[in-house]
């Protein structure tokens, strides 16, 4: 039952944010809070298919709200659930992503 429900979130989270832009979303931070906990609930229930597409979600919603920090989160969510599927070629791109966004928080300090 919980599956089916995270599964139909999930859905319905991508189909708001399917479009470019910023959504209309009526608070950005429980919005990314919700897809936050939704990637983390798929991961505990060893769905990391389902749980990187969450975190990929999380992560296009933050670069568009211009939330660094969020997306660095993300870019963590994302390189680990890579690395347990023993993907280490595709998490480098999103650890080097990470890097670089890192990067920009510490220079805009």
């Amino acid at each position: 039952a919980l599956s089916k429900a995270l599964d139909e979130a999930l859905s319905l989270w991508e189909q708001l944010l399917e479009a470019p832009g910023i959504p209309g979303i009526r608070s950005p931070e429980q919005t990314l809070s919700s897809l936050q906990v939704l990637a983390e609930l798929y991961r505990l229930q060893g769905k990391p298919l389902q749980a990187l597409q969450s975190f990929l979600l999380l992560r296009s919603l933050c670069r568009r709200l211009g939330d660094g920090l969020g997306t660095a989160n993300s870019l963590c969510g994302i390189s680990r659930i890579l690395l347990e599927l023993h993907c280490p070629a595709q998490a480098q791109v999103f650890l080097e992503e990470l890097e670089s966004c890192l990067g920009r928080e510490e220079s805009s300090e």
